[in-house]
């Protein structure tokens, strides 16, 4: 079995901490993260650019800032032993004017192990916050599985996100300035990977593979929160079905199954180091979702070959 994470996602109501500098934000953040110390989370995510409430650009002071709230994420990270994304704006080398859009990863020590640069920026963040685009999608190997992040405009693209999932992660942090709607159901169930947001509005989510949202913020308690195993697999009842109650026999509280009738598919989660999602997709003869579309199309390019077809008319 993966190992369970708990996530703990803010959403960071803008309209709450209007008039506050970014100086006074940055105790705001702390506190926030000391709330959920007693939970011992896995992942601590945050908004993007979230200390630009505080004023952005007007406070000349901004690098300073910036370093003094990464420093304090930091001591965080390393005191509850935790991963924390935290998105912050990073000064372009050998400029006084140019930055990216940056979402930092802390892990467990307290250690930046890696950085996402925004890819697709809007129009007034780089002709007035004067943002540098970034250029790729980079994956993170954390103790609990492979992530990777997208930042607010990056949900009108739909490259990064197959991007990632191409690159084999299993949870995709989206840090924005708002709430995103259903398309980040969308990408999680069509990549089948889990989605954590976390905005500058109320509504953070905790999405999983099926698209379904499994933890959710609401304006008075921003915080989505959930435990999540990124080895869940996902199957198709299509000559699977019958072994939904063969494996529930056999295993009982080893496994967790969850099975969606309008999608015709089910998840299988493990419950039991003894019994990882390997063993019980051998054992009990189960094909994941995407090898079973791969068998599909295999069989529909044999068959194109023996048997051409004509296109279609209209």
């Amino acid at each position: 079995m993966g190992k369970k994470a708990l996530i703990a996602s803010f959403g960071l109501n803008e309209d709450f901490l209007r008039g506050k500098t970014q100086e006074e934000i940055v105790p705001v953040i702390v506190d926030k993260i000391e709330s959920v110390r007693g939970y011992e989370p896995d992942l601590i995510v945050l908004p993007e650019a979230f200390l630009k409430i505080g004023g952005d650009r007007l406070n000349p002071r901004w690098r300073g800032i910036t370093n003094d709230m990464l420093g304090e994420l930091k001591r965080l990270a390393r005191e509850l032993s935790c991963y924390i994304a935290a998105p912050l704006y990073e000064p372009y080398p050998g400029s006084d004017t140019l930055r990216y859009n940056t979402t930092f990863l802390l892990d467990r020590a307290g250690e930046a192990v890696g950085r996402y640069r925004k890819v697709h920026t809007v129009y007034e963040e780089s002709t007035v916050s004067m943002v540098v685009p970034g250029c790729d999608y980079p994956v993170f190997d954390t103790d609990f599985g492979r992530i990777g992040f997208q930042t607010c405009f990056d949900i009108g693209w739909r490259d990064g996100w197959k991007a990632l999932a191409d690159k084999g992660a299993k949870l995709v942090v989206w840090t924005a300035a708002y709430d995103g709607g259903n398309l980040l159901n969308t990408y999680a169930a069509h990549n089948m990977y889990y989605v954590v947001s976390s905005v500058r509005t109320d509504h953070a989510q905790i999405i999983d593979l099926t698209g379904r949202a499994i933890a959710e913020g609401a304006r008075w308690n921003g915080l989505a929160m959930a435990r999540v195993d990124l080895e869940t697999q996902l199957y198709h009842i299509d000559r699977q079905y019958q072994k939904i109650d063969v494996i529930r026999k056999a295993l009982g509280s080893k496994v967790t199954i969850r099975a969606y009738s309008e999608e015709n598919v089910f998840t299988v989660e493990s419950n039991d180091p003894a019994w990882p999602i390997e063993r019980i997709e051998r054992e009990f003869g189960l094909m994941n979702y995407k090898d079973y579309h791969a068998e599909a199309a295999r069989l529909q390019e044999e068959w194109r070959a023996k048997y051409p077809s004509l296109p279609g008319e209209g």
